[in-house]
């Protein structure tokens, strides 16, 4: 008699046999075993946390005639856990090749085909996944509430904001400080990276939690041909900070208050 196992399956596999469990109204077990703070920035819709403490509580709930899928960063955890629930004769168990980060990935591609977009290209998933961005979101914000979009526009990445611009990612979604994508830009200081952001409609004039412009940002900092690029794209420098400073007021160098002059 063969010893009670598992099975591997790819992740859009596992995603597949989820929705077609949903739409038939089986029910199944879906598991994450990674740690607290991973699976609370971010887990499968319905997934439980599995951990060793908790797993015999787990097997003792469940009925045996119900799918099991199990993930964890890689697939490879995951495996040790889906073996525990056959030793306890499940009869339908599932490790999940690649973990989250495969899930997630085959999420994101359903969701841009069925949208009519593009999936993200494999440039775009690893810098998100480098950069600590969600997979199953676009606009997913990482720590401190920075999107892809600005942190490939905070990296001078052109090629990576063309493409979740052309995505339809959130021009005007804000971070823990209220700065978008554009100041983030004008921050990596790459003129064709605001350019782009300003072309597809960024809003110039956002004021951040102290009140602060993308155009004082850069009057500040000395960044004269950004100044010239936001004056010229209509940046309102008549606006004040909420210590009543206005961009002429911040002007680092000669250059940008010579531009600002005007607007006193």
């Amino acid at each position: 008699m063969s010893e009670a196992s598992f099975r591997r399956i790819a992740a859009d596999q596992a995603l597949a046999f989820m929705a077609s469990a949903s739409g038939r109204g089986q029910p199944y077990a879906l598991f994450d075993t990674r740690d607290a703070a991973s699976y609370a920035q971010d887990h499968l819709p319905g997934a439980h946390r599995l951990s060793e403490r908790d797993l015999g509580d787990w097997i003792g709930r469940l009925p045996r005639a119900e799918p099991v899928l199990i993930y964890c960063y890689h697939g490879n955890a995951s495996q040790v856990f889906a073996q525990a629930f056959a030793d306890f004769g499940f009869a339908e168990v599932y490790s999940i090749d690649g973990g989250f980060q495969a899930l997630a990935q085959a999420q994101a591609m359903m969701r841009s085909q069925s949208a009519g977009r593009p999936a993200p290209s494999p440039a775009l998933q690893a810098f998100m996944a480098e950069e600590g961005c969600a997979l199953v979101r676009i606009d997913a914000a990482a720590a401190h509430g920075m999107t892809p979009l600005m942190k490939a526009a905070r990296a001078a990445r052109l090629d990576l904001v063309d493409e979740l611009i052309d995505l339809g990612a959130d021009l005007e979604a804000r971070n823990s400080d209220g700065n978008t994508a554009l100041w983030l830009a004008c921050f990596g200081g790459d003129a064709a990276v605001v350019q782009r952001l300003v072309a597809a409609g960024a809003r110039l004039d956002n004021q951040n939690d102290t009140g602060a412009t993308a155009l004082m940002y850069c009057a500040s900092s000395g960044r004269d041909g950004l100044v010239e690029l936001l004056l010229g794209a209509g940046a309102d420098a008549r606006l004040q900070t909420q210590d009543d400073f206005r961009a002429v007021d911040l002007a680092a160098t000669a250059g940008s208050l010579r531009l600002l002059r005007h607007t006193a």
